[in-house]
This record gives structure tokens, C-alpha cells and sequence, in this order.
């Protein structure tokens, strides 16, 4: 797979980075390359010393619980080493203490574990009506080495551009098709803010409209009425429930005698910002409770215990648990069997040098999945993206929208995806069969990004929105907010009016010290300092289209050379299309596998909907060939 460049999201524009504490760095650094070692056998801590630093390294390695299991010594050379700290496999989930002694130093890092099980074949005939397949073992019980499988790579359009220089940044509250056959979508406008210029108070809203979903779109006095033509209700998901507030002066701790019951859905998780007492506990700053109204009414708390505590920045003593948080989080959603409530929540984990960014001063954030069977006991799961090809040292997670899609069996899960020494964001795919476990979606690089500094969205897109509307064999989505200014832009415009004013003495004056210069792979390119805030005063915000081939995430692609698959049981009972592309000189050949009489159909053209052949009830394989084609997915209506 090809080395990527690193790219991705940028999602805190919310969170002033002025209000963290600078860390400091010493001549001796050690840290692991990735903050989590998902499925490894080996993980890599970089250990850099100075020119006359120690010669050796003891790393102690201790059980969760404090024991020693392990030492390995290394030997050092002056600046930055390799160490390989192996056989890991082994190792049960969970964060790992090391203690590494140079000479007369001694640090303290972490060795977070996980393991995570490939998609298993189901154990039953496949019971979906709409075929997706994924690159594991869940549709397949063969395929050749000749076929690839990757996600469709969407195209993205400048739907609405802001112009108005009083207004700092622009947003899409949604996106539909009205009556009269046109593409609308409403836009938030947010004004600055005298001296603090990302929240607004005062935001206004106003109605853009194009003829094409792509565009160009204009404004219009009235917003028009909304029709449901070209809408796909493709997906089905819980609310983001980890941002919410708690308004009354007190509650009571939840006592089912005498507050009734209360459903899963009806669980939302509230955030403290300021130390309160909330009647029944007392809440401290930053921490998030959980809570539900119940059959009687009532608004309760479910524990005296916060699920999460929101660190932003670790002091020299803190370490993280895998319950320390941030303002990142995804949705909600259901097991398949209504027992489960399952949330993606943003984790907060220490980063030290050498792969801390002492510019940005934020640790890592790594989207996790945690469930709860009553709102009062929860557990920790993994993290979507651990390790992988597209990871970097660098990289986080600043949220995502996880949808399941109810007809094929498979969760989507967009994910703003952001790689902290480039400052940049990217939309990533990944996806899930059992809604527990995550995997990356195939593929040389996240969904959607761009390297380019002219691209209008080379500075960040994220706030995802997951309704679809579909034109032709095309479907549609908007990307709330993309913007050409780099991620770190807030901190001069916290000294300033507007953008305009921003100067490069101001980003030199901020980021001088903490090795922007150094760190930013794209700073000499931009043109330093001044490039920097040149970006800033002439940069914009913007909404945007994205396009995709309808169903089209996933595809089976076959070159000259001829591919193979035979899937793994299905159930029949219905008429079999094909959703697939075609060359002039390909072919897509299908036939049936262990049932009598045998059906086969060679398939060509374009079209969502190729004619196969009529399924009889009961259980069936399926032996696909096919070349200079891409299969996207199958339909048994």
C-alpha cells in the first residue's frame, strides 16, 4: 500500500489552546511511536538522548496492577533509538506502566494494549437484502488475490463560500430538496466576537439554493419547502447524548421504587463545566454524569460516580485511565438486540516528547467505544483507530458519526480524522459488522483530504452531516464547515478584532518558543511566519457537496486479469441486481453454488440495478467473475 501523506481533521475550533499549560522538555525524552498498539507484536519507544546522555537504557515493564513482568536493556547512541519492546501479542488488554532509567533519570510511560478480532464469516445465511462487501470474511469464502477491495473516493464541491468579512466562520444546519425540484441548504453564520473571535453569540441563518446538488448556489429571501424526493433514509442512529447540560438546580439519585423505570434511549450524558452540587453529588470541573428521564417524569441521576473527567492537558503526575475525556464524541447506538447502548467518546491520552507537539499543547484524542446495560455501570471497549497504515505518531480522532445501516448489516462510521504535525483535518471511513468492533475501510488514504494549500478545504473539514440525497446514479452528502485556515488559527485571532488583522509577528510572538518553525512540515512551503498569517486574513470557511457513487462505499474492482469470489451462504427469496461499472471490455459473470438448477448471467453496462436472475427461498452461494469491472453491491428485492 502506498505511503500516505498526513493529513486530517480539525474539530476543536471550540477549545481555546491559550488555556493550556506549555509543557516542558528535557535533554533525555522517551515515548512509544503510537499511543495505542492495536493487534501488534512489537511495539516501537523512541528513546533520544544528547551527545553525552547515558549509553544504556533499563525498561521495566509492570502489570496494570503494578507488578513487574519484564526488563529489557538497550543499548544508545546519541540522538534519537529505536528500542523494540517485543512479544506483546501476548499481553491482555489494558495500560501497561514502563519505567525507563537513563543513567540518574527515571520516566514513567505507558504501554496501552489492545486487541481487537477479525470480522468473522456469520454462522448463518446471510440475511440482508442489500450486499455490501467489506474486505473481510463476512462476505467471502473466497476471492482471488486478483480483485481489490476499496472504498469509492468522493468528489467534493464548494457549495457556499463565505464573503461576509464581519463573520468568522460559516456552517450548514442541512441539506434537502424542495418542492420545486431544486438543492437547498441553511447556513449558520457566526460573527465575530470583539476580542475572542470564535464564539457568537449572535449567530444569524439565511437559505442557499442551486438547480444541482453540486451547485452554484444563491441566496434567496424565504427558505423553501422541503420535499422528500431524492432523500435516502439510508441509516438509523442514537443522538450525540455527550454534550448535554443539566439546567435544574438539584436531582436525586435514581431510586427505581420511586422514579419508575427508563429506557436505554432515554440515557443522556451531561456535561459540568464549573464544580457544582447537583443535589445528590457533587459534581467537579469537567466531569460528565449520566442520566435519564424516567416513567414518572423525573430527571435523575443513574450514579454517584462521573463516567467521564475531561483532561485536556496532563500535569507531570497524571497519567490516563481510558475514562479521561474531551469535547470529541460521536452518537449513540443500539445492540442489535436492544440490551446494549453503545457511545463513541473522544479519549484523552498523555503524549511526551519526542511525539508531543509543543506548538498545539493538546494530547491525544483517540475516539473510543464505551456500553452501558443500565446507564450506571459502564465499560471501555477500544479505540477505532489504534494503529494502521494511515496512523501517524501524530494522529486523533476529533469526533465521527457512527450509522448503522439496518438493510445491509453494516455500521458506517465517518470519522474526523487529524493528524496534529500538519495541522490539517480529512474525513476517514471506518466501518463495523457487530457494532463493537471497528476497522479501517480499505484503501491509500483517508476518505476524503487534499495536500493541496489552495484546495478550499486544505485547513479542515469536520460536523459531518449523514443525510443523503440521492440524483442519478449519484448519492449526496454536505460536509458542514471546510476551511482554508490551518488548525491552530484561533490563538493570533484571540489577540484581535478580525482576521485581517492578524500579523506575523503574532504568530511568531505564540509559537516561536514551542517549535512551529521546526515541527510544521509545511511552514517554509507557506511561506513562514507571514505566509502563516496571510493564510489566516485571506483564508475562509465554506459548506460542502460531496458526491459518491449511490451505495458506492465499498466497491470490488477487477482489472485485465480476470478475478473470482464465491460468497458466503445468502438468503435467497427475491429478484438479484447489481449495483456495478462495467467496462466496455469487461464483464461481471454470476452464478449459483450448490443449488439446483444452476442460474448464470453475464452481466454489461452502468446501471444501479443490472437484471441477474430470480433467487429461490433458502440458502445459496453466489461465484462472481469478472474483469475490467467494479462490483459495488447486490440487491435481493
Amino acid at each position: 500500500m502506498k505511503k500516505i501523506k498526513r493529513i486530517a481533521a480539525i474539530v476543536a475550533l471550540m477549545a481555546p489552546l491559550t488555556a493550556f499549560a506549555q509543557r516542558a522538555v528535557g535533554p533525555l525524552q522517551a515515548e512509544f511511536k503510537m499511543p495505542i498498539w492495536r493487534n501488534a507484536k512489537t511495539a516501537e519507544l523512541t528513546i533520544v538522548v544528547p551527545e553525552d546522555g547515558p549509553k544504556t537504557a533499563l525498561v521495566e515493564i509492570q502489570s496494570p496492577d503494578g507488578a513487574t513482568i519484564r526488563t529489557d536493556k538497550f543499548n544508545l547512541k546519541p540522538g534519537a533509538n529505536k528500542c523494540d519492546i517485543k512479544k506483546i501479542a501476548k499481553f491482555d488488554d489494558g495500560r501497561y506502566p514502563v519505567m525507563i532509567t537513563l543513567g540518574d533519570t527515571t520516566m514513567k510511560r505507558l504501554l496501552r494494549i489492545e486487541h481487537v478480532p477479525d470480522v468473522q464469516a456469520p454462522a448463518e445465511p446471510i440475511p440482508y437484502r442489500k450486499l455490501i462487501f467489506t474486505p473481510d470474511k463476512y462476505m467471502f469464502s473466497k476471492i482471488s488475490k486478483n480483485l481489490k477491495i476499496e472504498y469509492s473516493k468522493p468528489k467534493i464541491y464548494e457549495a457556499v463560500k463565505n464573503t461576509d468579512s464581519i463573520v468568522v466562520y460559516i456552517g450548514g444546519n442541512s441539506f434537502y430538496k424542495t418542492t420545486d425540484g431544486k438543492f437547498a441548504i441553511n447556513v449558520v453564520a457566526n460573527p465575530y466576537v470583539e476580542r475572542y473571535g470564535l464564539y457568537a453569540k449572535n449567530p444569524y441563518y439565511y437559505t442557499m439554493v442551486a438547480d444541482k446538488p453540486e451547485g452554484p448556489y444563491t441566496r434567496v429571501d424565504e427558505r423553501p419547502a422541503y420535499s422528500n424526493d431524492g432523500e435516502r433514509h439510508l441509516f438509523s442512529g442514537g443522538a450525540m447524548m455527550c454534550n448535554d447540560y443539566l439546567d435544574e438546580p438539584s436531582y436525586e439519585l435514581y431510586d427505581p421504587a420511586k422514579h419508575g423505570t427508563y429506557k436505554l434511549t432515554d440515557i443522556r450524558i451531561a456535561k459540568q463545566i464549573e464544580p457544582r452540587d447537583l443535589g445528590c453529588v457533587k459534581a467537579a470541573y469537567r466531569t460528565y454524569w449520566a442520566y435519564a428521564t424516567t416513567s414518572t417524569g423525573q430527571t435523575v441521576i443513574l450514579s454517584d460516580q462521573p463516567v467521564f473527567q475531561d483532561i485536556p492537558v496532563y500535569k507531570t503526575d497524571q497519567w490516563d485511565t481510558g475514562w479521561t475525556t474531551n469535547d470529541n464524541f460521536g452518537n449513540s447506538w443500539l445492540s442489535d438486540d436492544g440490551k446494549t447502548l453503545y457511545i463513541a467518546r473522544g479519549q484523552t491520552v498523555r503524549r511526551d516528547a519526542p511525539y508531543d507537539l509543543a506548538y498545539d499543547m493538546v494530547d491525544g484524542r483517540i475516539l473510543t467505544v464505551y456500553s452501558t446495560q443500565d446507564g450506571k455501570t459502564w465499560k471501555y471497549h477500544h479505540a477505532f483507530t489504534a494503529d494502521g497504515e494511515r496512523d501517524t505518531p501524530y494522529t486523533q480522532q476529533y469526533g465521527g458519526r457512527v450509522c448503522y445501516m439496518p438493510d445491509a448489516g453494516v455500521y458506517l462510521v465517518f470519522v474526523e480524522h487529524f493528524v496534529g504535525d500538519m495541522q490539517q483535518s480529512s474525513l476517514d471511513l471506518d466501518y463495523s459488522r457487530d457494532g463493537v468492533n471497528f476497522y479501517d475501510a480499505p484503501g491509500d488514504g483517508p476518505f476524503l483530504y487534499t495536500d493541496n494549500l489552495d484546495e478550499f478545504y486544505f485547513g479542515g473539514l469536520y460536523n459531518f452531516d449523514t443525510s443523503v440525497l440521492q440524483d442519478g446514479k449519484n448519492y449526496y452528502q454536505m460536509v458542514a464547515q471546510v476551511m482554508t485556515w490551518p488548525h491552530f488559527f484561533p490563538e493570533p485571532l484571540f489577540a484581535r478584532n478580525h482576521l485581517a488583522e492578524v500579523t506575523a509577528a503574532d504568530y511568531e510572538r505564540i509559537f516561536r518558543n514551542r517549535g512551529m518553525k521546526e515541527r510544521l512540515p509545511y511552514f517554509d512551503k507557506v511561506g513562514g511566519w507571514e505566509g502563516l498569517a496571510k493564510l489566516t486574513r485571506e483564508g475562509h470557511s465554506s459548506i460542502a457537496v460531496i458526491s459518491y457513487r449511490a451505495d458506492g462505499w465499498f466497491g470490488v474492482t477487477a482489472g485485465n486479469k480476470c478475478g473470482c469470489f464465491t460468497t458466503n451462504p445468502i438468503l435467497g427469496g427475491g429478484k438479484l441486481t447489481v449495483n456495478a461499472q462495467i467496462a466496455d471490455n469487461g464483464y461481471i459473470e454470476i452464478e449459483t453454488v450448490g443449488v439446483s438448477p444452476k442460474q448464470k448471467v453475464t452481466l454489461h453496462g452502468d446501471d444501479l440495478h443490472l437484471p441477474a436472475f430470480d433467487l429461490a427461498e433458502g440458502p445459496v452461494k453466489l461465484r462472481v467473475k469478472m474483469k475490467n469491472a467494479t462490483l459495488y453491491t447486490m440487491y435481493i428485492d
